[in-house]
């Protein structure tokens, strides 16, 4: 697991797809299994703020597969097409949270 989650630039079906490829520290990766989405998002009766007063996020983590057997852990952070505290339609954005051996 890493600590904290490292960016990925990930190419996906919209709104809820698994991505289809990905690049972590600048190599390319074509998934070739994946499973997912695991929906992390927040109480609904707490409104749309974080504990610690910040805005919260909904996280969609998935189990990747790659063509050569190398398993990672990612999620997406936001929605598409949400309203979120950087305005409409922000973009989410995509992280490796972890490998698994």
């Amino acid at each position: 697991m890493f600590s904290p989650p490292e960016p990925i630039e990930a190419v996906a079906e919209l709104p809820d797809g698994a991505p289809a490829q990905f690049t972590w520290r600048r190599v390319s990766r074509r998934v070739w299994r994946a499973s997912g989405p695991e929906r992390l998002a927040p109480d609904w009766w707490r409104g749309p703020r974080s504990a610690r007063g910040r805005p919260a996020a909904v996280r969609d983590y998935y189990r990747l597969e790659d063509e050569d057997g190398g398993r990672y852990w990612v999620f997406r952070e936001g929605l598409y097409g949400a309203q979120g505290a950087d305005g409409p339609d922000r973009a989410p954005s995509w992280w490796m949270h972890g490998l698994f051996a």
